[in-house]
C-alpha cells in the first residue's frame, strides 16, 4: 500500500530503546513513527490488517494532536489518565472498525492488560479497561 508521508519506520531513540522499538508504534505530530517490520509490511500489495489497523489507531492519534494542539496534547496525556485511557479508547475504537473490515477479531483481553498496565502508566484497573473495550467492540 501507498504510505502517507507523515508515516515512518522508526529510527534514533525510538528505534534502539527496547521496551518500545519492536512492539509500539509512536504518533508524534506530524509523524507516525513504526517498528521496521511494521513499516515495510505495510509497503506490501496486501499488508498484515493487524499493521493496517495500528496505522489507523496512531493516525487518530495524529488527527486529535492536531485538533487539540500536540504541546497541549502531550501534556494532558502525560499528566491525566483520564484523558490518557479516553485517548487510548478513541484510537482503539479506529483500530477495531479498520480491523472488522477484514473480519478480523480484536484481542480485548491483551488489550485490557496492556491498556491497565505501566505502558499507559496504569490510567485504569483491568476490569475497568476492559469493560470500556467491550462496550467498544458490542
Amino acid at each position: 500500500m501507498k504510505l502517507p508521508e507523515n508515516v515512518k519506520a522508526k529510527s534514533g531513540v525510538l528505534a534502539i530503546v527496547p521496551w518500545v522499538s519492536s512492539h509500539t508504534a509512536q504518533a508524534i505530530y506530524p509523524n507516525i513513527h513504526l517498528p521496521r517490520k511494521v513499516y515495510i509490511n505495510l509497503e506490501k500489495s496486501k499488508p498484515n490488517p493487524e499493521y493496517v489497523a495500528i496505522l489507523a489507531h496512531e493516525q487518530t492519534h495524529i488527527e486529535r494532536q492536531k485538533k487539540v494542539g500536540f504541546i497541549k496534547w502531550l501534556i494532558k496525556y502525560i499528566f491525566s489518565s483520564e484523558f490518557r485511557f479516553n485517548e487510548e479508547l478513541v484510537a482503539i475504537k479506529a483500530q477495531i472498525k479498520c480491523l472488522k473490515k477484514y473480519k478480523k477479531e480484536y484481542d480485548i483481553e491483551k488489550s485490557a492488560k496492556s491498556l491497565s498496565g505501566w505502558l499507559y502508566l496504569w490510567p485504569v484497573s483491568y476490569k475497568t479497561a476492559k469493560k470500556e473495550l467491550e462496550n467498544i467492540l458490542y
